[in-house]
């Protein structure tokens, strides 16, 4: 628990620092954005060090699987989406098949001549 949380402090903190020696004089806006969003992973990773929440931070699944999606720059989770595994693929399935698709196909046959009598 504690060692996961402390090497993504560590890789952050060396993301962070590589790009910030990367920056040119007259940084675009992109570039403070990346570095930014790198160092608020890295003061999350650092909060949660001694925390008694497992590397996912989820209530329902503290030692589950890390999204391997979370954190990535070039593929970004959409919102709201946290770093459980198991929490986003529940979240992806349901945003994949959403309930209103096929209405009446629960619906016994009788019920559905009725609704569209």
């Amino acid at each position: 628990m504690g060692d996961a949380n402390l090497r993504e402090l560590q890789t952050a903190l060396t993301t962070a620092s590589d790009l910030a020696s990367a920056l040119r004089s007259a940084p675009n806006r992109r570039d403070a954005d990346q570095l930014v969003h790198v160092l608020r992973q890295a003061l999350t990773a650092a909060g949660s060090l001694g925390a008694q929440t497992g590397p996912t931070g989820c209530a329902l699944h503290p030692h589950g699987a890390v999204d391997p999606l979370y954190g990535d720059p070039e593929d970004p989770l959409p919102p709201g989406y946290g770093k459980c595994l198991l929490c986003n693929d529940r979240r992806r399935r349901a945003d994949a098949h959403p309930l209103h698709a096929r209405p009446h196909a629960r619906l016994p046959p009788r019920w559905r001549r009725r609704m569209n009598a």
